[in-house]
């Protein structure tokens, strides 16, 4: 079920490409960019996450990567019916430059599956301005969050 995007011989090798990273996850320059999304964006909290991933199965560990550098991660896990989207980041410099996206549109290719995330105030506009529905919720331990689903129109999977 799985569309590869980084293993075709036909893709130009310094196009951006998104792959798993897991094993460079406590690479320091990742650990920025995890902190940009964290809720605990300490370098205690971000260990904790990297720890979190590392330890893990069931979680994948993806980058955006251009020309060797990853400018973008995405942590999510594959459900039977959806992709749970569990982290989201950009590096300072190459926000707002389609990375987010970017990695948005390659989850949906890969697993042709609804996207679920659950995410603060201050993110939910990022998955507004990319069609996904939202709902706030009250979290006993975070306050106002929000529920955020991806489906087509007519509610099938991408």
């Amino acid at each position: 079920m799985v569309k590869d995007l980084h293993e075709n011989p036909h893709i130009d090798m310094n196009a951006p490409v998104f792959q798993d990273i897991k094993q460079r996850i406590t690479e320091s320059e990742i650990g920025v960019i995890i902190s940009y999304a964290a809720l605990d964006g300490s370098p205690e909290g971000v260990s904790k996450e990297a720890a979190m991933y590392m330890s893990s199965d069931k979680l994948n560990f993806y980058g955006w990567v251009e020309d060797n550098r990853v400018v973008g991660i995405c942590g999510f896990e594959v459900h039977s019916d959806k992709v749970e989207i569990h982290l989201i980041s950009v590096a300072e410099d190459s926000q707002r430059q389609g990375v987010g996206s970017a990695m948005v549109t390659a989850l949906q290719k890969m697993y042709g599956l609804p996207l679920e995330a659950e995410t603060v105030e201050e993110a939910v506009g990022f998955y507004r301005k990319r069609g996904f529905s939202t709902t706030a919720f009250q979290h006993p331990e975070w306050g106002e969050k929000y529920t955020c689903i991806l489906r087509y129109a007519d509610g099938k999977t991408p």
